[in-house]
This record gives structure tokens, C-alpha cells and sequence, in this order.
């Protein structure tokens, strides 16, 4: 199944590439998610995610198959696993950069997921409802990284602080609540899927900032 999310962040095209590529800064955007290792362009990463009082861990790797500075355009190939359990998912991660307006970019993401496991058998509906509100929170904090790197660089230009005077950065959440993004009702339904659709979230934040 495809799945379609887009957002925006308030950037010029080549400001908002090269923002997503520093690692560094947009790291805290993704609530949860951690680099586990890099070997040229595969890579593994982990994402905690929390229910209730319980706190769970699932795994992903991808590889790049193409990244096209010019068209802002980047293809991965990823896979998801549950540490404590046979449900997989696997997805093909197409992201391209649009500029919408001078200062405004929209970023286009397409998922071909494919899962594995009892997450199966939940609808297209359920894992894009919660695939889009994670997503909506990483863009949330990624616009508030972006203004505040404009807002560092117009007072370099000011002279009311130095270039080596870091912009402030988000503090990294430690997991992502799966109650507060989910909802109970959807919750009760889909527990399996939202652990895979969340994985594929993390690889492709991971794809974005690569």
C-alpha cells in the first residue's frame, strides 16, 4: 500500500535541503529516534515509543538507492522489525523538495509499505491517520529549528551576537507516545501497526536527514 504525506517548513528551497541534511540540528525533531550505526549510505536506527507506563524499542535499517542534490530528490529502501516480536515492515521511501514560494517548501514523501505479521490486517486509513500526526509533529519541530537559525543569523548580521554563538535547538523527546498521537479508540484497533508504521517514520526521518 502507498501512503502520501506532505508538510511544509518556512525556507527557501536550498535553505530547507541543506537544514534537513545537518543532522545535528533537526536530530530532536523526531521524538524517539536514535542513530544506531552508519556505513556509507546504509544505516540502522532504533525508535522508542511509549505506552502507558510501558516503554517499547523497535529496530530499522535502509540503504540509499539514489539522492539527487539538483532535484532535492532522495530514494531509500528500508525495513522494520519488533525487538520482541515477528511483525515486520518493509518500505520504499521516495522524499522531493517543492518550492512553493520564496520562502516556503513543501516536502513530499511517498511510502510503498509492505507489512508482515498481524499488523496486516489493519487498513490503509488507520496507519496514514498515524503516520501523518508523527509526521506532523516532526515538522513542528523542525519549523521551530528553522526560526530560530533565521533568527540567529539576523542578529550575526545585526552584530548583537557571534558566529560561533550556537542557535537554541529543541531538547530531544525521549520516546513517542503513542496514546497522545494515536488516540485510545485507534489505539485498541491498531496497536500492531502503529509499532510499524512508526519505524518506517523513523527511517524515513533518518532519510531526511541524510
Amino acid at each position: 500500500m502507498d501512503l502520501q504525506n506532505s508538510f511544509t517548513v518556512p525556507a527557501d528551497i536550498d535553505t530547507a535541503w541543506k537544514t534537513l541534511l545537518d543532522v545535528e540540528s533537526i536530530a530532536p525533531c523526531m521524538p524517539g529516534a536514535t542513530l544506531e550505526s552508519v556505513n556509507g549510505d546504509e544505516f540502522t536506527a532504533s525508535v522508542k515509543v511509549k505506552l502507558g507506563p510501558v516503554s517499547m524499542t523497535y529496530k530499522g535499517e535502509a540503504r540509499f538507492l539514489s539522492k539527487d542534490d539538483a532535484s532535492h530528490t532522495a530514494v531509500i529502501e528500508g525495513t522494520g522489525k519488533e525487538t520482541r516480536g515477528a511483525g515486520t515492515a518493509q518500505a520504499l521511501i521516495t522524499t522531493n523538495l517543492v518550492a512553493e514560494a520564496p520562502d516556503r517548501t513543501r516536502v513530499d514523501v511517498t511510502t510503498a509499505l509492505t507489512i508482515t505479521g498481524k499488523a496486516a490486517q489493519f487498513g490503509r486509513g488507520v496507519m496514514q491517520d498515524v503516520a501523518g500526526r508523527i509526521i506532523d509533529q516532526f515538522s513542528n519541530n523542525l519549523e521551530q529549528v528553522i526560526g530560530a537559525r533565521g533568527d540567529h543569523a539576523a542578529a550575526v548580521a545585526a552584530g548583537e551576537t557571534t558566529t560561533e554563538t550556537a542557535p537554541p535547538v529543541i531538547k530531544a523527546a525521549d520516546s513517542i507516545d503513542l496514546l497522545g498521537t494515536a488516540g485510545a479508540p485507534v489505539l485498541k484497533r491498531a496497536i500492531p501497526v502503529i509499532i510499524g508504521v512508526v519505524v518506517v517514520v523513523a527511517i524515513i526521518w533518518w532519510l531526511i536527514a541524510r
